[in-house]
């Protein structure tokens, strides 16, 4: 069949114009998007797209554009499947917490405190951030920290002293900032 009588003919509804674009793309575009998805969605999402086709079908007047119209239509679907997939799999082995107004809030306060502590953190002298930031954040002990400073262990012990005497009177107006620093520091 010519593409000129495909095209009339597809464009008019002709079944088997739509058969003859169908089996001329159906395999190329199902191997493309079985590179994105899973091999089961790729089918869907590929006969998604011959039937998105079939509904827009008056819209092309050629082969290349029936292809171009079917990859990027393919690729959309598939790049939306496979996030969609994502958010699924992130929440269904993750979500413990039953999600409500408390938990919502608790978060909430959470996050604003943790940046309170950090701002004040960021106050301190350079060389007392690196021993609070390896020692609290990351759980160095000690040695650890003293080892990756190429400090000795009593300078590590000096500046987790006064970084902590420095961090109570800068947190000294949010209670809730100084029990939190406190208890990372216990």
């Amino acid at each position: 069949m010519p593409e000129t009588i495909s095209m009339s003919a597809f464009q008019n509804g002709n079944k088997e114009a739509f058969n003859h674009v169908f089996n001329m793309f159906y395999k190329r575009i199902c191997f493309f998007a079985a590179g994105i998805v899973n091999e089961d969605c790729a089918e869907d999402i590929v006969q998604d797209a011959f039937i998105k086709l079939w509904e827009r079908r008056h819209s092309f007047n050629n082969l290349n554009a029936i292809k171009a119209f079917l990859y990027l239509t393919t690729k959309n679907s598939c790049i939306n499947t496979y996030k969609h997939q994502k958010i699924v799999d992130k929440f269904g082995n993750n979500q413990v917490e039953v999600i409500d107004e408390s938990n919502i809030i608790y978060h909430l306060i959470e996050a604003e405190v943790l940046e309170e502590v950090q701002q004040a953190v960021q106050r301190l002298p350079q060389s007392y951030r690196k021993v609070i930031y390896l020692s609290y954040f990351q759980g160095l002990s000690n040695q650890e920290t003293a080892d990756y400073l190429n400090v000795s262990i009593n300078t590590v012990k000096t500046q987790k002293v006064r970084s902590l005497r420095i961090l109570r009177e800068i947190l000294k107006h949010s209670p809730t900032a100084l029990v939190l620093l406190m208890s990372k520091v216990l």
